[in-house]
């Protein structure tokens, strides 16, 4: 056998490979055998079909399993043999010419580890929002648990108030003909009239109406209510930028009945571990502090990124694009049923999706370096406090049952593990980043800015 190992770019090598007929035959026969054991076919024993039969009958087929097996075999002896190569991402098969009984001509390329190096990051800013919980964000959050108890009481006469609970019909009006078009009608949507997500014309038009009222009302385009209102909207509109008329069936109206803030309320929403005012405040403080943290950090995590692979453009191999693609892909089937849409365009879809792709390889390739360098490992200690956090202190599921169930499945026990190394990579790069803290008013103000933007260029947009 030959091979031939060449770089064909900076994060890439090809293996050649050139094998005899001979050099083949031993491992063709062994799977020639293999097939005739499993053989049935009249007028011979099973398992005693003559080799030449079976090579006639499945020769073409199992030629090539071998032929692809000999060559990956082949790769991982060269690859062993040279320790200067790290392959990174699966191989692939460029080439194979091979025909039954006659010699194997080869060609495989596979991704390697591009060298990284890290920049000095003093320099480099990035913001860390900072935020301070507030009494107001506390009774917000009561009020919130009580809109949630309440129960719900219809009114026959009143008129609709701007935080009380419909049910509508919407049906679509052709304003040419003042007729309902057939088949674009949603029947029983609800929702709460102070639901931040509902549409403002939908709202506006809403408060004041009674049960059983019908009126006419011009909706935006898209969802008429909103994306959330009791089921997904059916019709796919066009998009000529025309809101629609639509006519609004009132079906019923009910309003909240807010349970008292007392003693027993506390204890329905904390499950009885709670039954004082203050104590269940200073638990909610608690709460809403620890949530905003992990959302500060999560927001920095993803600054980070960009600033490290605008930092680091390091070529990605083709292998580990292909491999987070694929990944993506294998994400489509599980919220699928473990089935892709038969509508599911691969191609397009992997195309869409390649500069994600390589991003992600590149931070990877960016996160191990980093991993490397500083020595980072994930103790044991660390595992069982993680642990630990995920039992939550709950008496019915123990840090070790999490653990043993976690153990039963090796692919996500290694995920835990990668997580508690990537937030040590965090740390790390917090520690010698320009890190700049935002108030929660700042953060707030930026983030409407940039939606009234948002909104600006599709209203812009041709």
């Amino acid at each position: 056998m030959d091979t031939t190992l060449s770089k064909a770019s900076p994060v890439e090598y090809e293996l050649d490979l050139h094998a005899t007929a001979d050099e083949l035959e031993p491992k063709l026969k062994e799977a020639l055998n293999a097939q005739r054991k499993n053989m049935d076919v009249q007028g011979f024993r099973k398992g005693k079909v003559p080799l030449g039969l079976v090579k006639k009958m499945h020769g073409e087929a199992i030629g090539y399993r071998v032929a692809e097996q000999f060559v990956q075999e082949a790769f991982e002896e060269e690859v062993e043999e040279t320790d200067a190569i790290e392959p990174l991402g699966q191989p692939t098969l460029v080439d194979l010419d091979y025909e039954l009984d006659a010699d194997l001509q080869a060609t495989l390329r596979f991704g390697v580890r591009p060298e990284v190096e890290l920049e000095d990051l003093s320099s480099v800013e990035i913001t860390m929002l900072d935020p301070e919980i507030t009494e107001e964000d506390v009774e917000d959050e009561i009020e919130r648990l009580r809109k949630e108890e309440a129960d719900l009481l219809p009114l026959e006469e009143e008129a609709a108030e701007d935080t009380d609970y419909v049910n509508i019909d919407l049906q679509r009006i052709d304003p040419d003909t003042d007729t309902p078009i057939i088949g674009d009608k949603d029947e029983d949507l609800t929702f709460f009239l102070d639901d931040d997500r509902l549409k403002e014309e939908l709202r506006e038009a809403l408060v004041g109406q009674k049960a059983g009222d019908t009126f006419r009302v011009e909706l935006p385009q898209e969802h008429p209510a909103h994306e959330h209102a009791g089921h997904e909207h059916p019709h796919e509109h066009e998009g000529d930028g025309e809101d629609r008329l639509y006519e609004v069936t009132v079906n019923d109206v009910k309003r909240r009945d807010l349970p008292p803030l007392d003693e027993e309320f506390v204890r329905r929403v904390t499950e009885g571990e709670l039954d004082d005012l203050e104590a269940f405040r200073t638990d909610i403080r608690e709460r809403l502090q620890e949530a905003w943290d992990e959302r500060a950090r999560e927001m920095a995590q993803g600054e980070v990124i960009d600033k490290m692979l605008e930092l680091h453009p390091v070529p990605v191999p083709e292998s580990v694009i292909e491999g987070y693609l694929d990944s993506f892909v294998k994400q489509v089937e599980e919220e699928n049923d473990g089935e892709l849409p038969e509508d599911f365009d691969e191609e397009h879809f992997r195309q869409r999706n390649r500069r994600d792709a390589e991003d992600q390889g590149r931070w990877m390739l960016i996160r191990d370096q980093i991993v490397e360098e500083q020595d980072l490992e994930v103790s044991n200690e660390e595992i069982q406090t993680f642990f630990a956090e995920q039992s939550g202190g709950e008496e019915q599921v123990t840090a070790q049952q999490i653990e043993q169930f976690y153990q039963t499945m090796p692919q996500m026990m290694e995920k835990v593990e990668q997580q508690i190394l990537s937030d040590k990579v965090y740390d790390f790069l917090f520690d010698r980043l320009d890190v700049e803290s935002k108030s929660r008013e700042e953060f707030e103000e930026e983030m409407q800015q940039q939606q009234q933007q948002q909104a600006q260029r599709q209203r812009m947009a041709p």
